[in-house]
């Protein structure tokens, strides 16, 4: 049914896999809107209590697919497409079951922010998460410039996102960006196992007890989520921008300008 995700869904558990291990699942236009469809799936379907997202391949998802964004024709088409993803993320974020990203490999990009909106994380040990956009000219532009500050001490959500530098899995553990650390064989059969306890359990007060931590949490985050958007699109019409995705592309270090 879907091009770039499989889902299927078995005693209450419904799982998302990104399928696009060629290019490391990274994400694009299309991807966005199955994502949206299934989370509407989900949040429709009262038989399901959880929902795992994972990667195919090696990778859990290299975030945004630099090809198709070096082709949009200008800033109010990139707000169009940063819009897009940052719905459907906050639409997962706000759905009314609990979510456990199975981190496979790498969440870089897109894909760490993926992860972000996500109530739970499982990460494995030889994995890292990071948003590296910094380096093409820009910056994280599906909520990670607010969920990272709202979830890590202000200086290590500093590191990640001015340096672009990933945090390896220690690190994600330490500083409480992740729930476990386990060998790369165990994430995804970790993730069902608290999926099914958390299937097994009452989903009203799971439910009551995800709108309360996050209305605790998260004061002023959409607010935020906006004004990112709108930095993106400033961002997209600068040389610099033009720049970095250009290097990234020809696989050799940029030359910014500040202008």
């Amino acid at each position: 049914m879907y091009d770039t995700i499989e889902f299927s869904c078995e005693q209450a558990v419904a799982v998302i896999r990104l399928n696009r291990p060629a290019k490391l699942n990274s994400i694009n236009r299309e991807m966005v809107a199955e994502l949206g469809d299934v989370v509407r799936r989900v949040r429709a379907d009262e038989g399901v209590r959880a929902l795992v997202i994972t990667g195919n391949g090696r990778a859990f998802s290299a975030g945004a697919d630099i090809s198709r964004l070096v082709n949009l024709t200008g800033p109010p088409d990139f707000l169009g497409f940063i819009e897009e993803i940052q719905l459907t993320f906050n639409a997962l974020e706000d759905l009314n079951r609990p979510t456990i990203a199975a981190l496979n490999g790498i969440a870089f990009g897109g894909g760490c922010e993926l992860a972000l909106a996500c109530d739970l994380r499982i990460l494995s040990d030889a994995a890292a998460l990071g948003v590296p956009e910094i380096k093409i000219g820009v910056l994280p532009g599906a909520g990670g410039t607010q969920r990272l500050s709202r979830m890590l001490p202000q200086c290590i959500a500093k590191q990640m996102i001015y340096l672009g530098e990933p945090l390896a899995a220690p690190l994600c553990l330490q500083h409480g960006l992740v729930n476990s650390v386990v060998p790369a064989e165990r994430v995804l059969d970790t993730a069902f196992e608290w999926a099914r306890k958390l299937a097994a359990l009452p989903p009203l007060a799971i439910r009551s007890a995800k709108l309360l931590v996050h209305g605790a949490a998260n004061p002023g985050l959409k607010e935020g989520i906006e004004a990112e958007r709108q930095a993106l699109a400033y961002l997209f019409g600068t040389a610099d921008r033009s720049e970095g995705m250009r290097a990234f592309l020809e696989k050799r270090q940029a030359s910014f300008s500040g202008r």
